[in-house]
């Protein structure tokens, strides 16, 4: 029952954000690990960022690099 009312959540606010807002979290979520993959160990930025998973900021900036090639239509 909790993960109907979770799915509802998601569909509500997938509905208020805009196309290009859509494209970005779906690059995000294609970029997140699927599987069995061992859990996150942290995503700190700035001068935290040293002690961050470096194959986690890898992926995070080529969710934000698709997200800015698919805006400017490069991909």
């Amino acid at each position: 029952m909790h993960s109907i009312a979770e799915k509802s959540q998601v569909i509500e606010l997938v509905q208020s954000l805009s196309d290009e807002q859509v494209r970005y979290v779906l690059g995000v979520i294609r970029s997140l690990p699927q599987g069995n993959v061992a859990p996150r160990k942290c995503a700190l930025r700035g001068r935290f960022a040293s002690y961050a998973d470096p194959s986690l900021r890898a992926r995070e900036k080529e969710a934000w690099t698709r997200a800015v090639e698919e805006k400017h239509g490069l991909r």
